[in-house]
């Protein structure tokens, strides 16, 4: 009984096993048979259920070398109708490939793998509706652009990214369902050892590997940017930042959520100030209200780049953004602003710019007569009443403080000069002129020289009626350049902007006025000092860079004017502003040129940071504008800025050339042959009269030459040596037999030795040269 049974089940099992076997005969035939109607153009077949489930085992079971390749004929087959027109076949077509790129993902096939991708990829570029398989083709194309970032096949994934960047940035246009999917895997994509990897190629690599990782990284989403973001606020090295700055950008406006949420945070000047440089570098003008609450930021350099982002952006809203920024910022920007305000149309700011020249005395003293000139000339362009009053008040105050000679003085009463003729009653006012040509020796009927700007403006709008075209260009130059050679720089550069408006041919013309222009504005010796020395500030938080800033001082030379000379125990640094500066040094009887300093550079770093004389001469060369910084008030900052001294002279160290020069051109302080020398000496300082004092001290001979020596000493601190540079000195040498010689002559020199024992070397340079047999005595006693 139990033999029957088992063989009855045994029976039943091999039939069953001989129906399925024959079934799977027959759905591989009908697969074959519709993958024959598939491939003649019938895409009805992918109605049918079997063949979008079974199509992928097909394809994944080719042969790649078989003739023809069948796997891609049916992969481009159902790529055609993934893009396709009809809604249903579009889904059907979708979803086989999805199951192919499961099927090829588990079978580690990844180069057929990698078609699919671009497929499903290709399909989402497409496709403007959201299907319930577009989660799982998102799905997939993440675990797919994974293994191609992890493997380095770079160039496939940037393919797969571009089309996520598209649709992320809005150049595809889709529902926000979709657009979240893809934000979500542009997000997974982006790892952090991932992008590591990227910034390190893009940042220091070259050739078509680093233009991939750029790509990649500015197409991989809102991660990458916080990334990227992070790494600028804190990289150390300039040439990184500039890369990072016009590397972010370009991630499109996936970034403006980020820079929005990170210019919220409380971050250091420079980061604040480093996001508004991104903004202004994305060109959207809607984005200058991000950057507006940072007009309010305490640090100057972040106000700034507010102003420069605003110019950059802002387009017919300029005006309006900068009258904000008038009451906002630092008042040593505001001479900037009130120029730039009187470019786009001094008329319409007349109240906001009549308020600060009403307000003049609450303007910080050491730019208060710079926004005033900008001012007076702007006001040109404002004839009004009050105008008038103010600028009578002006100079009624500058002649009671000093007769109104002043620069400022002079200005304003040039400014009423235009504007008072136009504010007279119209038969006055032509009375005045008719008795002022009749009277002005040489006055010349018609000439457009000296008319004011309403004169000047309707005698435009009479040529321009006449079609006199260029008489008027010739009239609008000449005046151009009056007004440059009055260092009315506003005036000329609107009348060379009206130039070419009334007259396009005018190039020429155009180039000549504004050479004019920019060589008086050399000639004026005016610079913005924000701007030049915007380097040396990068290295100083906000309250450091303050301080150092109000530390300085401004000083003028003229031409030959000697601003310091070789020999001067003078711990200055200057900061060249403005002119050219003749540096020079003296070699015996001969003095030998070195350099020509220009503006943006800065000397004295060895008299100001060590203790030494000047070893070369300063002399200007033309009008020279210079900043300077006493080493006596910037001591006092220390204590308030630890670490102030040692970066501001990392800095300028970098800079510094005279030590290089002076061996160029042979000039050494010690020019004589230094010998090593030893036992201690007694010296003693002389008083003015070059009398010996009382002030004696021993030291540790170092070396000596025919021409001077050096030895060690104890002091308590740096500056204390400061207090020996440039004395007279007398120094007790011994000589043969027990005779003592005594030797003259100054200290030139201190420098630290030894900072644990405050050791100093002092470097004396004798007045007469000692005899080599003398020097030879000396060094046989301290052998």
């Amino acid at each position: 009984m139990d033999n029957d049974q088992k063989q009855q089940a045994q029976a039943l099992q091999k039939a069953t096993e001989l129906i399925a076997e024959g079934e799977k005969r027959r759905a591989r035939i009908r697969l074959l048979r519709q993958v024959e109607e598939f491939e003649r153009g019938k895409g009805g077949v992918l109605l049918q259920n079997e063949f979008v489930r079974n199509v992928s085992h097909l394809i994944v079971e080719a042969s790649p070398e078989a003739t023809p390749d069948r796997a891609g004929i049916l992969l481009e087959i159902l790529g055609k109708h993934a893009c396709g027109e009809d809604d249903i076949l579009r889904q059907r077509a979708v979803m086989a490939l999805s199951f192919c790129s499961s099927l090829l993902f588990a079978e580690e096939k990844y180069e057929l793998l990698a078609k699919v991708t671009f497929l499903l990829a290709e399909w989402l570029k497409v496709e403007t509706i959201y299907h319930p398989v577009c989660d799982t083709v998102c799905r997939q194309l993440q675990q797919n652009g994974l293994r191609m970032l992890a493997e380095g096949q770079w160039q496939d994934v940037d393919a797969l990214l571009e089309i996520l960047f598209q649709i992320q940035s809005g150049i595809l246009e889709k529902g926000n369902v979709i657009r979240g999917l893809v934000a979500r895997t542009q997000d997974a994509l982006a790892v952090p050892h991932v992008l590591e990897e990227l910034a390190q190629v893009c940042l220091q690599g070259q050739g078509g590997r680093q233009a991939q990782a750029r790509m990649i990284l500015v197409r991989l989403g809102r991660r990458s940017v916080i990334f990227l973001l992070e790494k600028l606020l804190l990289s150390q090295q300039k040439q990184e930042r500039l890369r990072l700055i016009k590397l972010i950008p370009e991630a499109g406006r996936v970034a403006v959520p980020v820079l929005k949420e990170y210019l919220t945070k409380e971050l250091p000047w420079y980061g604040v100030r480093n996001i508004v440089l991104l903004i202004a570098a994305m060109g959207d003008s809607s984005l200058v209200p991000l950057v507006l609450p940072s007009l309010q930021h305490e640090d100057i350099r972040v106000q700034q780049q507010v102003i420069d982002c605003i110019d950059a952006l802002a387009g017919v809203e300029k005006r309006k953004y900068f009258l904000s920024a008038l009451s906002l910022v630092h008042d040593e920007l505001k001479a900037h602003l009130i120029v730039q305000l009187g470019q786009l149309g001094a008329v319409e700011c007349a109240d906001v710019l009549l308020d600060i020249l009403a307000e003049r005395d609450a303007l910080a003293p050491r730019v208060r007569d710079e926004i005033l000139t900008q001012l007076c000339i702007v006001l040109r362009l404002v004839p009004q009443q009050r105008t008038l009053i103010l600028l009578r008040q002006l100079v009624a105050e500058r002649e009671q403080q000093g007769g109104g000679h002043d620069s400022v003085g002079l200005i304003a009463r040039r400014t009423l000069q235009i504007i008072e003729p136009q504010l007279l009653p119209v038969g006055k006012q032509a009375a005045d002129d008719q008795a002022a040509a009749s009277t002005a020796p040489g006055a010349a009927v018609g000439k457009g020289a000296g008319l004011n700007p309403g004169g000047l403006e309707t005698r435009i709008q009479q040529l321009l009626q006449e079609q006199k075209i260029t008489e008027l260009t010739a009239l609008i130059a000449e005046h151009a350049v009056h007004a440059a050679r009055e260092k009315d720089f506003v005036t000329a550069e609107i009348l060379r902007d009206r130039m070419m408006e009334v007259n396009q041919n005018a190039l020429i013309e155009v180039i000549r006025v504004s050479e004019v222009i920019e060589e008086e504005k050399r000639n004026a010796i005016s610079s913005h000092h924000l701007s030049l020395w915007s380097e040396l500030y990068d290295f100083f938080d906000s309250e450091a860079f303050t301080a150092l800033y109000h530390c300085q001082r401004l000083q003028e030379y003229q031409a030959e004017e000697v601003i310091v000379e070789q020999g001067d125990a003078n711990p200055t640094l200057y900061f060249i502003n403005a002119g050219q500066v003749s540096m020079t040094c003296r070699q015996g009887q001969k003095e030998i040129f070195l350099k020509r300093l220009k503006p943006g550079e800065i000397v004295g770093v060895g008299p100001f940071f060590d203790v030494s004389l000047w070893t070369v001469t300063l002399t200007a060369m033309t009008a020279v504008k210079l900043q300077i910084l006493e080493r006596g008030p910037f001591l006092k900052l220390l204590p308030q800025h630890p670490g102030l001294d040692s970066r501001l002279a990392d800095f300028c160290r970098r800079s510094d050339k005279v030590p290089e020069l002076l061996r160029m051109s042979g000039e050494s302080r010690r020019e004589d042959v230094r010998y090593p020398a030893q036992g201690k000496i007694v010296n003693t300082l002389l008083d003015r009269r070059g009398n010996p004092s009382q002030q004696r001290f021993k030291g540790q001979l170092e070396d000596i030459s025919t021409g001077g020596l050096s030895l060690l000493i104890r002091l308590s601190k740096k500056e204390n040596g400061r207090l020996l540079l440039g004395r007279r000195i007398v120094s007790f040498l011994p000589g043969k037999a027990g005779e003592v010689r005594e030797s003259r002559g100054e200290i030139v020199g201190v420098s630290l030795q030894d900072y644990v024992n405050k050791e100093y070397r002092v470097h004396v340079r004798f007045d007469q040269p000692v005899e080599e047999t003398d020097l030879k005595d000396i060094l046989l006693q301290g052998a």
